[in-house]
Formats: structure tokens, sequence, C-alpha cells
């Protein structure tokens, strides 16, 4: 009996979490959490844009009162693809906590995967081991941070990719870079940090080096769509020409004793030792981290792929604390982080990865299963308070905070999306378009999100004659006269559209677009699926 329960303790484990998590996530109504209300929002609005035939998407048009901002230019589309066409179907609370509960088992999965080779049993310890580490549930239950929950689901799966690259005789296959690709949309700053942190992983790998990196080129090509204007057209933000106005990264560093024990709660980061989350890396991940870090130095036979993961989970918890600062204050990619507790997933993922080594040494043990259960045990024990939200929501609690911030943001600072020409004082639209000077009649008018059509009649003055179109300013606008002549538009001071008619009755278009630096990133992600497709031919063709 007790052989029994020893031998299939994992699955007793693994089922006993699964059922206890999404029972908690799909309890009646919607729960409490910082940023949950805003997925909502960005799912409701990624399905309106896909509606109007936008894609890939980038411009949120009914945000900031209908004035429209650039949200998914610069904020991780993926999450609201998923969830959007999901919401197709059901409601859009439902499609967020379905992508909640998927992203978290598939990260569990892709962890057993990638040791699935060396014993179920370790495999699946490791696994459980990923999935209770409490930075996991600060992300679902705290922060409902859906990004970074769903860039966890997606990490194990791109080092299961890049491994399997360096096993002998592996060839790059079209699958290898999608998993990568698909974490690089999924979340800005993980993905960005995590591509860095693969580039040296690949370097120490033994085999298949240059098809490794290959795949990483083909992984960024894919995602360039997104990558490339986020990171080109940041210079249009007003959160870049104003970063005050964000979360400034130097109040936000933790202090070493809460990485070891933080009580757990609700609240928010703030500056000093007091905060609101727990940023603990959990009992049981310490333990075999310290153990894997002193087998992994002591082994006669480390590998300098072992050094350095060691050398990257030292990094990132360096890069945690206030020490750091120096680093951070020249980097502005780590500026742009806002919180240096984000780095709390480098640990998440490198701790199975630091424990298997270690714990495949001792796998051939008589006590080895009993050590598993031990910490199994011992890790319900430490996140027996991480799995619950801090209250759900009844319809009317939840219809007040829905509209709350209904149109008005997708973030918890206004300017944080909004175009540069704006200003930061909220308005609110009267009508689509407005006469500023001129004799002039509108005839017809009708728009849509990402579109106004008006016929306008400028009997008198070509020169002085202006209009103002109710959005926000953005190079993306164009506007066609009479469906064959372009006209200029320029931002007003206060960011919204100005036009000069010209004279005589003309009917003008004008549409959301790309830009020129989203056409050229539309076109390397083609050209990059297309870099897929002769990699699935070859595939194909030797193994005919």
């Amino acid at each position: 009996m007790v052989k029994f329960f020893v031998k299939y303790i994992w699955m007793i484990a693994l089922i006993f979490s699964g059922l206890f998590l999404i029972s908690a996530i799909f309890h009646s109504g919607w729960y409490a959490s910082h940023d949950g209300i805003f997925h909502i929002y960005r799912t409701e609005e990624a399905l309106s844009m896909l509606k109007f035939k936008e894609f890939p998407l980038r411009w949120a048009g009914n945000f900031d009162q209908g004035f429209g901002m650039p949200l998914f230019t610069f904020v991780y589309p993926l999450p609201y693809y998923i969830t959007s066409i999901i919401s197709y179907f059901t409601s859009s609370i439902l499609a967020v906590k379905i992508l909640t509960i998927l992203a978290y088992l598939s990260g569990g999965l892709g962890i057993f995967k990638l040791f699935q080779k060396k014993g179920s049993l370790l495999a699946f310890t490791l696994a459980l081991i990923y999935l209770m580490t409490p930075y996991q549930f600060l992300n679902i239950f705290v922060r409902g941070a859906l990004g970074e929950i769903l860039a966890l689901g997606i990490i194990p799966w791109v080092l299961y990719s890049f491994s399997s690259l360096a096993e002998n005789n592996s060839k790059l296959k079209w699958y290898h870079p999608i998993p990568l690709a698909l974490l690089l949309v999924a979340h800005n700053f993980l993905g960005i940090l995590f591509f860095i942190f693969l580039i040296g992983y690949v370097l120490f790998q033994k085999n298949h080096k240059s098809q490794a990196f290959i795949g990483l080129l083909l992984s960024f090509g894919l995602a360039s769509f997104f990558l490339i204007p986020m990171i080109g057209e940041k210079n249009m933000l007003y959160s870049y020409i104003h970063p005050d106005l964000n979360f400034r990264f130097d109040q936000h560093f933790v202090y070493f004793k809460q990485l070891i024990y933080s009580k757990w709660d609700y609240w928010y980061s703030l500056p000093g030792p007091d905060d609101g989350m727990s940023f603990q890396l959990g009992f049981v991940q310490i333990f075999l981290v310290i153990t894997g870090i002193v087998f992994t130095i002591f082994n006669r036979k480390r590998t300098p792929l072992g050094i350095y993961l060691v050398i990257a989970y030292l990094g990132s918890i360096f890069l945690m604390l206030s020490r750091s600062f120096p680093i951070w204050h020249v980097i502005p990619i780590l500026q742009s982080i806002q919180f240096p507790w984000r780095f709390l997933f480098m640990p998440t993922i490198l701790t199975p990865l630091l424990a298997f080594p270690m714990l495949l040494a001792l796998s051939k043990k008589k006590y080895f299963p009993y050590l598993l259960v031990g910490l199994m045990i011992f890790n319900f024990v430490n996140i027996r308070n991480y799995r619950r939200p801090i209250k759900y929501l009844d319809l009317t609690e939840y219809t007040d905070l829905y509209r709350l911030y209904y149109n008005k943001t997708s973030t918890t600072f206004r300017t944080e999306i909004l175009p540069k020409w704006s200003v930061p004082a909220e308005r609110y639209k009267t009508d689509e378009l407005l006469v500023n000077s001129g004799n002039m009649i509108i005839d017809s008018l009708a728009t849509t999100p990402l579109a106004v059509s008006t016929t306008i009649n400028n009997k008198l003055d070509p020169v002085t004659a202006r209009i103002t179109i109710l959005r926000n300013y953005y190079p993306g606008w164009t506007c066609v006269m009479d469906g064959k002549t372009t006209i200029s538009l320029s931002p007003t001071e206060d960011g919204m559209i100005t036009m000069q008619p010209k004279i005589g009755v003309h009917t003008y278009i004008m549409t959301m677009n790309s830009t020129n630096i989203e056409k050229a990133s539309n076109l390397l992600s083609f050209i990059s699926v297309f870099g897929l497709g002769v990699l699935w031919h070859k595939n194909r063709h030797k193994n005919k």
C-alpha cells in the first residue's frame, strides 16, 4: 500500500492541485485582482477590432473615450487574440478564465515534456515544483497579469523546443521556432528578456548551434510584426516623452528577506520593505536551488551550460535588489520593465533546471521516491494560502468596477499608451467632427472606430478652412479625397486630427492604416512564415 501511494503520489498531487486551482478560477462571477478588469476590456476591444477586419491588431478605436489609442502596438497582443476568439462563443469573463487555466496547465505540461525522458516521476515532480511556485499564484490571484501567466505557460515549451535541437541527429523543424515566437508576442518584457537568456542557453549547448540560431532568427522574424513597431515607435507615446508619469523602477526593488519570506497579501508594490504583495521564492524552491547550485559547482562532470544557469539565476536575483540600481540606471530597456521584481519569472523557470541534475543523481537511491513525496507535501504546505483570490465579485460589484474604467483607459495610467500629441487631461467626445474656420457644410458623416467618412461642401475659403476630427492623432491615420487624392493630416494643439478641405463638394475617407515601420515589420513576419513553409517542405521531403 505504501509503495502504491509513493508510486502514484505525483498523480494524486497533480489532480488535487489542478482541481483546486480550476475550482478557484471558475468560481461563479469574477474575482478581484489588480489588472483583471483591464483584460476584460482588452478582450472585448480586440474582438471589436477584429470584426472591423483589423489584422494584425494595433489600434483600439473605442478606448480613451472613443478618441482611440495604439494599444495593441505596444501591449502584448497574443492573449487577446486568444481570448477574443474564445469570447466570440462565450463571455469575455469566461474567455479570460479559460486562457488563465490553460496557460497554467500548459507550463506544467511543458516542464514534464522537457524532463520526461529521464523518468516520469522526476518529470512530474519538477512540473509540480514549477506550478507550485508562489509567483504563479501572485500573477493569477493578486496581479491578474494575463500576459505573464501566458508567458510562463509558453516558456517551458521554448526550452523543450531548443533543447531538442541539441540532441544528436536532430535537425531544425518548421515547428521549432513557433513557441519562442509566441512567447515574444505573449509579453513584451518577459519575451525579450528570455530571448536574451536563450541566446546564452544556445551558445552553451553542445550540438547544432547554427540551426538553433536560425531558429532564433525565425522566431524573431515571426514576432517582428509586434516587436519592431513596439520598439521602433516607442517615441510616439506620451509616456516616452514624460516617463515620470509612470511607475518608477527605483521604487520597486525587492529586499532580500522578502525573497525568503514575505506575507501573502493582495495589495500593491510599494517603496520599502512593507509591500502589499508577496515576492517569496518558495521554501522548497529555495532548498532545491541551493542544493542544485552546490551540486552543479562541485560536480566533476559540471558543464558550461550548468554554470551558465547558475549565473543566470544569481544574476536575476541580483537585478531585483537595490544594489543593482547602477545597472538599471544605464540600461533603458530595464527601466521600461518598471518593476524589478518582474525578474521573479527567471527563478521560477530556472529552479527546475538547476534542481534536475541533482535529483537525477539521486533517482537511483531507494529513498528517492520518499524524498519527492516530502518535497511535494512541504510545497503544498508552503502555498496553502496562495491559491485563492481576495474575494469574488457579485454582479453589482462587477458592474460598478466595469463601468469605472470602461472605454477610458487600458492600463492603470491613461498616459501610458496615449499618443505623444495628446494631452494628459481626460477628454469626452461631444461630436465626431468640428468646423474650426471657413464656410463649410457637412453633408454626411459616417464613422467606425477605425474610419471616418464625410462629404464636405467648402464654399468660399480653400486656404484657411479647417476641420477637426475628434480622434487621437497618430501617423497611421490617412485621408483620401474622392477616392484618389491624399489629403495631409496633422495634430492639433491637444492631439486631435486637423484637416484642410479643398474648395467645392468632396468626399473624404479617413482610415487607420499601418505606418511605414508597421508595414515593414508585417512584411518581415510574412517572409518568416514563408521560411517556415520552406522548412516544412524540406522536412517532408527528407522523411519520404
